[in-house]
Order: structure tokens, then C-alpha cells, then sequence
């Protein structure tokens, strides 16, 4: 299941941009000081040049300013880019808020990330006076000005253009074109085009990225995510071993096909990867999905695997496992796509309904591992630690540890002991 978790609760893929240039905002600032603890609608149509990735989208951001321009609270950006992304058509963006009782001014605008170009028109702010919207002016928000001046920018790169275009528009003549198409992005893990490689398995493409030196060591990310999930574990772990990346199908840069999705496929996926980089045992760390696919090749594959570490993995979805409340919020998500009309074939609906659904492992199987196995775990993880002492007594020779304070995101915010915690670990001697 990772980083399903952090597109659940709002930061889609905020922590994964660590280039210059590669997230900013554009916004403008209003005075909504009359409107104070009424409720909010901000709407907007976007339109993606290019195909929305795990890198490149655009969301719908507001931060909440003191009379003292101070920020209140946290910038408010919509949970899911997927659920109004519309292929090859003008998306309509809404975001829904409450005004904060300190704020004096609503900066209103849009965050995007990726080096692609997008065009933005008819952005509307709203205020629910009862049940009436009553809409707050903005200028220039129909985008048929002379001049984009009136929006402001937070960390856009140099090399961004920010012009007003009749190339389409969803009304009137013109929009508002956020060119990102010749920003420079420094080489990050997931982003590396010195190293990235493809590599043709089972009926897809599977992106990878190599580094350092030393025994093999497989990077398992989570739901919805990619390789960039492991940017705080990349250096401490390449001083001692050749780290091996990879994109698990229709996540990241690796495609897809219409096959259902399955924890096995993505198995046999690695399983054929590590065929065909002959690789013959490899030390694995496996991050929420992640974990599960490494508990998966290590049943069916146990040859393949020298030592495994797992943090936040399941081995099925239910009360017993998962906590209510993350349950809660997928079908949530899944009822407004549905809503919304948002494509059963998108990967974005289809990585929830792996969620919900599976796996569905049977813990006797787990004594098929042979692999020495590090079962990791925050204190306050969504899987429930009942449910991970259940993975750890059945894994023949396993360990358990619990980060004491953390959650699921453990390996992003505690990285430190995180990784230290994994390398000890992969360097003990175990008879």
C-alpha cells in the first residue's frame, strides 16, 4: 500500500519533487475578510499537454493569509489529481474548503510539477452564502486580458513561461499557458536519464535506475508511487550496495497493459526482471505495496531472495488488518471517480481497487520464505500491529521491529534510523 497514503491526504507526489523548478504555484491574492468561517469553491478547467504521470499533474492550491500576511494552517491542494484528470479534454477542477476565521485574504491559484505544459482557464472563486454561491471577483481569471501579470508565482524556474495563448481555451479566446517544458531538472533518483533504462517484461516496460556497488539490493516502492519513495534511503543504502530501482507496472515511468493488476503479476514481473539481469539472489526492502510484492516473490520465488526487509505490509485488507478510517477514505475516492466518471481502466482507479480487494496471501504460506526477514512497522501505521506480529511469527526467520512514534511513512520522516535499522540489519550474520 504506500504512497497511496500520501495521495490520500493531499501531498499527491509534493515529497518526490526535490529538483528546482519541478513543483511551484501560481496564484493570485483576494481579499475575503467578509467571508470569514463561511465556506469556499474554488473551480478551474485545466488542460494536460502531455499525459499525467507520478511527476507531472496539476492540482488546485489555496493558503489561507493573516491581516500580518502570515500563512494559516497548511496549503490546501485537492487529495487526487487522478480523479479530475480527463485524457485529451479540459479537466474541471474543484476545490472545497471552509475560510479560516483569522484569514484576511484567500490566495487562490494552481500548483503543477513535471516539465510538460498546461493550460488554465476560467478559474472561479465561490462563496456559500446559505445555499447561494456567490462568486468573488478575481482579475483577469477568464484569462482574456492582455497581460498574465495579475498572477503571482511561488519557486517557478527561470526557464517557465507564463503567457496568455489562443492555441485552445475552454471559453472565450485565449488561456492561460504554464509553458514547463524547458526546465532543467537536476538528476534524482526516478529522474535520471545518465542511468534510467527500460526493459521489456511480460508485455510491458519497466523502468530502472542502478547505483552504487556491492551485493544486490531490490527497491520495492507502494501503491501509486515510484522508485523517488526511496530519495532518503538512496545514499546511506549505495555506499554498501548496488542498489537496483524499478517502477512497478503503470507506476512511475513503467506502462501498463489492460492485465488486472495483482500482487503476483507484479511478482512475476521482478521475478522476470532479476532473469533478466541475472541476478540470481538479491537483498529486498519493500515499502507498503512494495512489501507485499516481496512477501509474494519470496513464496513463490524463494531461491531468488537473500534477505528481505518489509515495512507496512499486508497480507489482506480487512478490519483485522488495515485501520477503518483508510478503508473509509479509498471508497470515498473510489465512489467520486465514479462520480466524476473517471475510467475503471485508468491506473489511478484500478492501483484503489488493488487496495481494497487484495492481496490475499494466506499466512500458513509465509513459512515458504526462506529469506531472513526484517518486519518493520511504525507505532501508529495504518496496518494494525496485530497484523504485522501475525507476518513476523509466520516467516520462519524473522524479526520484528516497531518504530515506536512513527507511521507508515516512516522511512520519509524518520530516515535516519530507518535506514540504519535496515542496513544493521542486512549486514548481520544469520546462521
Amino acid at each position: 500500500m504506500k504512497h497511496f497514503f500520501k495521495l490520500l491526504f493531499g501531498f499527491l507526489f509534493l515529497i518526490q519533487l526535490t529538483a528546482k523548478g519541478q513543483f511551484f504555484e501560481i496564484y493570485q491574492p483576494v481579499n475575503i475578510e467578509k467571508y470569514q468561517g463561511k465556506n469556499f469553491i474554488v473551480e478551474a478547467k485545466i488542460y494536460y499537454a502531455d499525459n499525467i504521470t507520478n511527476s507531472s499533474w496539476a492540482l488546485l492550491a489555496v493558503r489561507a493569509i493573516s491581516a500580518e500576511v502570515k500563512q494559516l494552517k497548511q496549503v490546501l491542494y485537492n487529495d487526487n489529481a487522478g480523479v479530475y484528470y480527463k485524457k485529451g479534454e479540459w479537466s474541471p477542477y474543484e476545490l472545497r474548503g471552509t475560510i479560516d476565521k483569522k484569514a484576511k485574504y484567500l490566495s487562490v491559484g494552481v500548483a503543477v510539477a513535471g516539465s510538460s505544459n498546461y493550460y488554465v482557464d476560467d478559474f472561479k472563486l465561490f462563496v456559500m452564502e446559505g445555499k447561494n454561491k456567490v462568486e468573488v471577483p478575481l482579475i483577469n481569471s477568464d484569462f482574456e486580458g492582455n497581460s498574465p501579470n495579475s498572477w503571482k508565482n511561488i519557486g517557478m524556474d527561470k526557464n517557465t513561461k507564463l503567457s496568455l495563448s489562443t492555441d485552445r481555451s475552454f471559453s472565450g479566446k485565449q488561456s492561460l499557458l504554464i509553458d514547463n517544458s524547458s526546465i532543467e531538472t537536476a538528476p534524482v533518483l526516478g529522474n535520471n536519464k545518465n542511468v534510467g533504462k527500460y526493459m521489456d517484461v511480460n508485455g510491458i516496460k519497466l523502468y530502472y535506475e542502478v547505483y552504487g556497488k556491492g551485493e544486490p539490493l531490490l527497491l520495492l516502492h507502494g501503491n501509486n508511487a515510484s522508485m523517488v519513495s526511496f530519495n532518503k534511503q538512496l545514499e546511506a543504502l549505495s555506499e554498501n550496495y548496488t542498489v537496483v530501482a524499478i517502477d512497478s507496472r503503470g507506476q512511475g515511468k513503467s506502462s501498463a497493459n489492460d492485465t488486472k493488476i495483482t500482487y503476483e503479476l507484479m511478482a512475476e514481473d521482478v521475478n522476470a526482471f532479476l532473469d533478466k539481469m541475472n541476478l540470481k539472489k538479491v537483498n529486498v526492502l519493500g515499502w507498503s505495496d512494495g512489501g507485499n510484492i516481496a512477501v509474494v516473490l519470496g513464496i513463490s520465488h524463494p531461491d531468488k531472495i537473500n534477505k528481505m526487509a518489509i515495512m507496512g505490509t499486508v497480507l489482506y485488507n480487512n478490519e483485522s488488518s488495515v485501520n477503518a478510517e483508510t478503508n473509509k477514505l479509498i471508497r470515498k475516492q473510489v465512489k467520486e471517480m465514479d462520480a466524476k466518471g473517471v475510467s475503471k481502466a485508468s491506473m489511478d482507479y484500478r492501483l484503489k481497487i488493488l487496495l481494497l480487494t487484495e492481496p490475499n496471501i494466506n499466512p500458513d504460506a509465509l513459512q515458504k520464505i526462506q529469506a531472513p526477514t526484517l518486519v518493520m512497522a511504525g507505532e501508529h501505521d495504518v496496518v494494525k500491529e496485530k497484523h504485522t506480529k501475525l507476518i513476523a511469527d509466520k516467516i520462519p526467520k524473522s524479526e520484528l521491529l516497531i518504530f515506536k512514534g512513527a507511521d507508515h511513512e516512516a522511512p520519509d520522516k524518520i530516515a535516519p534510523v530507518f535506514n540504519k535499522a535496515v542496513l544493521d540489519f542486512f549486514s548481520k550474520r544469520i546462521n
